[in-house]
């Protein structure tokens, strides 16, 4: 049935209007403005380097206590950080490890259970078992029945996802979820109490194996970077120069969601570009150095514990013994290009899939978790790729034949078509699943699935050329082959497939390329490993995530072309008044506005801009000084330095803003001293120097310097003069309202209002059984 033009109309009205109350809802969080973390952090170094000079030797030049504890303070502070990244990396690593070791016994008591030991899985109940076709006397089926053993097997996963959907549910909402798109909001700048709290950390490490083990189409890679997190801020939140300064806390967060990505692939390096391409807008030298240390001491940590007991850091980790072939680009390319469709193709329907939830299923997260283990354990049991653990399928499709490869008669040529049948079926079944699976209210990722996805379509493609090979071995195209040597290893064609498809979901190019180098350790497969899939243009999960949930941040497509920031900017301001305001005047204009700062101009008249002061900063003078000092509401209050206050033992150093982050002790005694009943001095707390730009600006430019900057206001005048002010919300509200229609991804389409039909029916169908049984009931 085909829609008119007036509905399309409607359709993306309603479209524009919910983006733009997304971005309402986050008008009561906070943003940090890393300009004014700066300055504190500027000022804090200013008071230790003093107190530091003050710790001189004796007269003589002698060695005195105070100098020597001065100088072991000093080394303490500077060896602090890569303290607090060591111990980051070693509880990351950890968690990974136990992590791993309870998803595969969670993973394997679906199927059976070890009679020498209940807490063994099955790879440790048959640790002497050579091959995997041999038979295994201690691992014991649940029952030798096929019917039954696939009813418990969906009563477990049915029990794992329910269980994991409650915990997150009742304990810590922010566990549901990847978290990588909410940790590139924070790390830009967005406050979201909790999401890297221990409730958080505890919940989702704990459900994450249940949903891994519940056979979901979700993976724990992108989770784990929220773990990782989650830890980095935990840790820091222990030493006080991290605590007290979010600059500091944004390099250690990096850091971990680094070595989250590593303890995931098994892949340092390929961590800390992942945090440098996908995490951070911002990365310093630094930074990518502590980002490089943690990552190294996570793997070593997981390399130490080893909870495979294979020497192995992920169990699809692989290495080839043999090279490529120049023909085989052909079909490198065609992996390449699937991997690319199938990016546009889950990134397009899992928005509308995320429509619907958010329409109808906001409050019924368990059920519907409940619901796709179920319906993905039904589906899956009769797949042998589905059927088991999506790595240990990889790490069955990445083998070679030879050397132990040959799992289930995967390399047999008898069964090879059988087994593409299988292969084609598993790739197109858990794609529809994760279109479906991904957001779900509880712990989801999205990087091994997708891998999974491409795997068996890799092999897929393996098993043809091989086919091929094997049909036509004189052929022109085969003629570089060694005849005395396996031409085609279909392992390979996993591989890549792989890497394509998680390239193509996540548009992360070069971290992928480095992290299947890392894995295979082949340097020949870095060239095959690039994938095609970027000619679609669309943008990665994680971006669209953002726009989809309107947390304000801007992306490198977030401007307005040809406007100026006068049209955006806001232009009725509260302000307030270098001189004449009184204490009562103050108080009333914080009772009566919400904003989050104020513009200081010299006069009602002029507009002339002195300065801006922050709502917190001006709401911790005025309580302070009530409390310490002989204010009355009466009070005059003074936002720019006089000459007298030169004459002051204590203000005589100060300089404007540089009151900023003080510790309490000074602030206490600085406030005892500005505060009196004849006026209190607010300037040491006042920004003389804030950021401004010309009316004139582009807009662009604007999004630019909220980029790379980071204020959360930005002042607009001209030739001294306030005219408006502008946030980063401003920016986002215009580019909604100014977005060219065909750019919204997540609109109603094909199957959302396929899902809104069978909604309706399913709710018809129910109200109509429950009128039945309530009308049994009564007879």
């Amino acid at each position: 049935m085909t829609r008119t033009g007036a509905q399309y109309g409607r359709l993306h009205n309603r479209d524009y209007e919910e983006e733009i109350e997304q971005i309402r809802r986050y008008e009561d969080f906070t943003t940090i403005d890393w300009i004014q973390d700066s300055i504190v952090e500027r000022n804090r170094r200013v008071r230790n380097a003093r107190a530091a000079r003050a710790a001189y030797r004796g007269p003589r030049g002698e060695i005195t206590p105070a100098w020597v504890w001065a100088q072991f303070w000093r080394f303490l502070r500077a060896g602090e950080p890569w303290l607090v990244i060591s111990l980051v990396g070693i509880f990351i690593g950890v968690n990974a490890a136990i992590i791993s070791i309870i998803t595969e016994w969670l993973s394997d008591i679906k199927m059976g259970y070890c009679m020498d030991g209940w807490w063994l899985n099955s790879q440790f109940c048959c640790w002497e078992v050579e091959s995997d076709d041999e038979f295994c006397p201690s691992w014991h089926l649940w029952s030798t029945a096929t019917l039954a053993r696939w009813l418990i097997y969906v009563m477990f996963a049915a029990i794992f996802s329910f269980v994991a959907a409650h915990l997150v549910r009742s304990m810590a909402k922010y566990a549901a979820g990847s978290g990588i798109s909410e940790i590139k909001c924070i790390l830009t700048g967005f406050v979201m109490q909790g999401f890297l709290g221990y409730a958080t950390f505890f919940i989702k490490s704990l459900t994450l194996p249940l949903v891994i083990a519940s056979g979901l189409s979700v993976g724990k890679e992108g989770p784990s970077v929220h773990v990782a997190c989650c830890i980095g801020s935990i840790v820091a939140s222990w030493f006080q120069r991290f605590s007290r300064s979010q600059g500091k806390m944004r390099e250690i967060i990096t850091a971990a969601s680094a070595a989250g990505v590593a303890v995931a692939f098994g892949s340092p390096i390929g961590g800390v570009l992942f945090s440098i391409e996908e995490m951070s807008q911002m990365f310093r030298i630094k930074t990518m150095w502590r980002s490089f240390v943690c990552a190294l001491v996570a793997t070593f940590t997981l390399s130490v514990m080893n909870p495979f007991r294979t020497g192995k850091l992920v169990l699809f980790q692989v290495t080839y013994s043999r090279d490529w072939h120049f023909f085989e680009i052909i079909f490198f390319i065609i992996l390449g290009i699937f991997g690319g469709l199938y990016g546009a193709f889950v990134v397009k329907f899992n928005m509308q899939v995320a429509a619907f939830r958010r329409k109808h299923l906001a409050t019924h997260g368990v059920a519907e978790a409940i619901i796709l283990a179920t319906l993905t354990a039904t589906i899956g049991y009769f797949n042998r790729f589905m059927r088991i653990d999506m790595t240990e399928m990889m790490s069955i499709l990445f083998r070679e034949c030879e050397g132990g490869g040959d799992h289930n008669n995967l390399c047999q040529m008898a069964v090879q078509w059988p087994m593409a049948n299988s292969l084609i079926l598993a790739t197109f079944i858990r794609m529809g699943f994760v279109v479906i699976s991904y957001g779900a209210k509880v712990p989801a990722g999205i990087f091994v699935p997708s891998m999974a996805v491409g795997a068996t379509f890799g092999r897929m493609v393996g098993i043809m050329v091989k086919a091929m090979y094997r049909a036509y071995p004189h052929s022109g195209i085969f003629a570089v082959c060694d005849p005395n040597v396996p031409c085609i290893t279909p392992g390979t064609y996993a591989f890549l497939g792989a890497a394509a498809a998680l390239s193509g979901v996540m548009r992360i190019t070069v971290t992928v390329v480095v992290i299947m180098f890392e894995l295979t350790g082949a340097l020949t497969y870095i060239l095959p490993t690039m994938p095609v899939g970027d000619f679609l243009g669309t943008r990665g999960i994680a971006d669209e995530a953002i726009r989809f949930n309107g947390y304000p941040i801007l992306e490198n497509e977030d401007h307005g072309f040809n406007v100026s920031v006068s049209e955006v900017m806001k232009k009725d301001l509260d302000v307030l008044f270098a001189s004449g305001m009184l204490v009562s005047d103050v108080e009333g204009l914080l009772a009566s506005t919400n904003v989050k700062g104020f513009p200081i101009v010299d006069s009602e008249s002029s507009q002339t801009l002195v300065g801006y002061m922050g709502r917190t900063e001006l709401r911790y003078v005025l309580d302070k000084a009530q409390n310490v000092g002989d204010i009355t509401p009466s009070t005059p209050c003074a936002f720019l330095r006089e000459a007298s206050d030169q004459e002051d033992f204590v203000l005589s150093d100060m300089t404007s803003g540089s009151a900023l982050g003080v510790e309490e002790d000074l602030a206490t005694e600085l406030i005892e001293t500005s505060a009196s009943t004849d006026v209190l001095k607010l300037w040491p707390w006042v920004n003389q120097t804030p950021l401004t730009v010309s009316p004139r600006l582009p807009l662009e430019i604007v999004s630019q310097l909220f980029k790379r900057m980071g204020p959360r206001v930005i002042l607009v005048e001209e030739h001294g003069s306030l005219k408006g002010l502008v946030t980063v919300k401003d920016v986002l509200r215009f580019n909604a309202v100014e977005r060219p229609i065909g750019d919204l991804h997540w609109d109603a389409g094909e199957l959302e209002a396929v899902l809104d039909v069978m909604w309706t029916w399913a709710v018809g169908v129910g109200g109509t059984c429950m009128e039945w049984y309530r009308r049994l009931i009564r007879r």
